[in-house]
């Protein structure tokens, strides 16, 4: 049996189609599928169904609706299970059986695969996840408020593992063939810029800037007709880089030497732009932003080193956030260029250095033959690059000094922000900014501006429990607030009460790219297994803090050997720690730490993990 969800509603077993006919059967399903592997609670089943007007007979008739499903769909087979819960229904189905489980594993792996460096076989997975889809996700099903904003996600998902192919192509050079794909794409999503790029980019190395040129001119049309709106910095950039560039050579075709040359010719070096756009919603953090801002104004007399700034906190808490901001607002101070890469660091494959330093000599126009072939040559290389001019580098994610080191630039005129949620202690002279989460008056403007001023000061008392609820970090308020976005209609109040009840409350903040479980996942995984454990353990505690000895008195262990564990939890932001008055050491748990520990305590039940 095959269930396909990812075009029209579609039941397969052994080659017959058992799609059910029924208009809310097919939504009944359609629910169950997108959720599947979860509970789906009545309340919401009656929301979807029948919206703010339900009948008086909406739960017997909900019961017929999964009468009929379990009778003619899903007994057949016996394949998929439909489980009766105290609050709800819970489908326990393969992930290889929905169309969606194969689509989601295979842009998983190819997402994990481009990033280390594999473009082919990424290319190949990304395929493979595309090929799937057969059309609009729930095609003919109708859809009430819940099941649209889950339609809208998968769109999303696909909307970005589209990109991730044409990333994959573009890096193996095909920009060729990747013309006319775009070109399509940019027909079916008219105010999606980056596809806007990606035509320009590949127009451009195909040796055909003036398509490229005259894109950008309709981009511009269209967003200023439709939204009132310029392009945004970095197709500007684009567009003057095209203007201001040599037509180049079509690719593959090697530029012409001089007569009688041994050496390459000399590189043309060019400025780089390379920080991504800023966002329009940035909130407080006033003394961070006053902080970096002390650093990034001007060296300290006598200085003779790059100035570092390291930004950590927990995963979701705005650490690249922080970082952008801050960088848009002193760019002016970088007139020789600015710099930025995604290291990796919290993913199974860090970036290389030696990769990192390649990417940063091309752009400031180095040629491919003048690159060296070893990290310590590459890294002189950009440092006497770098030498007497003025450049901001900004690093996400490191993973440790060791990865950041060789990618330092040479003067005091140089800053390089450093996102990491271990910091970079061990380097020296580095200036450390911790981020923790946001005030609750923070988290209720953030929640105001994603989704609207004047819903927030119609239900001020239930945004800020839904601040609360998210434990004040802006990544789970991002979430919520994209889904309160979508699903307009929606009051805070049912919102705040979805959070507060969820029998899986992590299971709320996932939504469109945000995905909080997943955040924890990368922090979760790098641990060895005693730590992973002891992470688990501590989330039986009572909901305050604890010193070493609660803890060891938890694990019946030795109190040094727990507090040596403790310190790297604290080091990797899964734990709080501060001193009190009387001097003693306490841990904390964040609220989101803690559900995610005990959801992996609980499956540790049933299927032990060390």
């Amino acid at each position: 049996m095959s269930f396909r969800i990812l075009g029209p509603l579609a039941v397969i077993h052994e080659g017959r189609d058992i799609t059910p006919t029924a208009p809310k059967v097919r939504q009944v399903l359609a629910f169950l599928l997108v959720r599947k592997g979860q509970i789906v609670q009545i309340s919401e089943f009656i929301d979807e169904l029948w919206g703010d007007h339900p009948p008086e007979s909406a739960m017997t008739t909900l019961q017929t609706y999964i009468y009929k499903l379990r009778k003619e769909v899903l007994d057949p087979s016996g394949l998929a299970r439909l489980h009766t819960q105290q609050c709800g229904y819970l489908l326990d189905v393969p992930d290889e059986s929905v169309d969606v489980g194969i689509f989601e594993k295979a842009t998983r792996e190819g997402r994990l695969t481009l990033e280390s460096g594999d473009a082919q076989r990424a290319g190949e997975l990304l395929s493979e996840a595309l090929s799937v889809w057969r059309g609009q996700a729930l095609l003919g099903v109708t859809t009430g408020e819940i099941l649209s904003a889950h339609v809208t996600r998968l769109e999303e998902n696909r909307l970005r593992a589209l990109e991730l192919h044409i990333d994959a192509d573009m890096r193996l050079g095909r920009y060729r063939e990747l013309i006319s794909e775009l070109k399509t794409l940019v027909h079916g999503y008219p105010l999606h810029e980056r596809f806007y790029g990606d035509l320009m980019t590949a127009l451009n190395r195909s040796g055909r800037r003036y398509e490229a040129l005259e894109v950008y001119r309709q981009l511009r049309k269209v967003l200023i007709d439709e939204l009132g709106l310029e392009p945004s910095a970095a197709l500007q950039r684009l567009h003057q880089s095209l203007l201001s560039a040599d037509a180049p050579k079509p690719a593959g075709t090697a530029p012409p030497r001089p007569q009688g040359a041994t050496t390459p010719p000399p590189a043309a070096l060019t400025v780089p732009a390379q920080l991504s756009p800023d966002i329009s919603d940035f909130t407080g953090r006033v003394a961070e932003l006053a902080r970096l801002a002390q650093v990034l104004a001007a060296p300290q007399p006598g200085s003779t080193a790059a100035r570092t700034i390291s930004i950590t906190g927990m995963g979701g808490v705005g650490k690249t956030t922080l970082a952008l901001h801050a960088a848009h607002l002193h760019r002016a101070q970088f007139p020789d260029g600015q710099l930025f890469t995604d290291l990796h660091g919290a993913s199974a494959a860090p970036a290389s250095p030696g990769d990192v330093l390649a990417g940063f000599l091309r752009s400031v126009g180095v040629p491919d033959q003048q690159i060296p072939p070893t990290l310590e040559e590459r890294s002189n290389l950009f440092r006497t690059w770098s030498n007497n001019r003025r450049i901001l580098v900004v690093l996400d994610n490191a993973s440790d000094a060791a990865q950041v080191t060789p990618l330092l630039p040479a003067t005091p005129h140089c800053v390089v922000i450093v996102t990491s949620r271990e910091g970079l202690q061990s380097m020296p002279g580095v200036t450390n900014v911790e981020l923790g989460v946001m005030s609750l008056s923070e988290g209720t403007q953030l929640l105001g501006r994603i989704i609207g001023a004047e819903r927030v000061a119609a239900e001020p008392e239930h945004a800020e429990t839904i601040v609360e609820l998210c434990g004040r970090l802006p990544r789970a308020l991002r979430c919520v607030g994209s889904r309160l976005a979508a699903a307009r209609v929606w009051s805070l109040q049912k919102m705040a009460a979805l959070l507060e009840s969820s029998p899986a409350p992590l299971d709320q903040l996932r939504f469109a790219e945000f995905d909080v479980r997943a955040d924890y996942d990368h922090a979760y995984f790098r641990l060895d297994p005693h730590d992973r454990s002891t992470l688990r353990l501590l989330s039986l505690l009572p909901a305050q803090d604890f010193t070493a000895v609660t803890a060891a008195g938890l694990l019946g262990n030795a109190t040094d050997a727990v507090e040596a564990r403790l310190t790297r939890l604290a080091g990797c932001h899964l734990l709080d720690v501060r001193a009190d008055d009387a001097g003693s050491i306490r841990y904390g748990m964040h609220r989101l730490t803690r559900l995610y520990a005990r959801e992996r305590l609980n499956r540790e039940f049933l299927q032990p993990e060390d």
